[in-house]
């Protein structure tokens, strides 16, 4: 089981109160803002960490580049993909991967 998994399930086990806890430790470890691909529209409605989130619902429609590789919580989670504010997160690339066999990565 990878760091990724690991973490998950032990979100999982957690009430909803501390679950939101350590979803607010990693959205102040979030660097989504300085990403070339943020927008305005994404810091008006305090987007960020789409990496556990899913992807932005209205304010990104196009990718400008990624630095989700240079994130913090890309380390500490254990993640592989990229991007997630336009493809989605990373249970869900992981998901689409194993159905499709997708190696889109960057």
């Amino acid at each position: 089981m990878d760091e990724f998994d690991k973490t998950m399930k032990e979100l999982k086990n957690l009430s909803a109160d501390d679950r939101e806890k350590v979803l607010n430790e990693k959205k102040s470890q979030c660097i989504c803002p300085t990403c070339p691909t943020y927008t305005n529209c994404s810091l008006n409605e305090q987007e960020k960490l789409f990496c556990a989130i899913g992807k932005s619902f209205m304010c990104i429609s196009y990718e400008k580049g990624c630095i989700c590789k240079e994130c913090p919580v890309t380390k500490d989670l254990g993640l592989k993909y990229t991007y997630y504010c336009s493809r989605g997160d990373e249970k869900g690339l992981r998901y689409e991967n194993s159905v499709w066999g997708s190696t889109m990565t960057d």
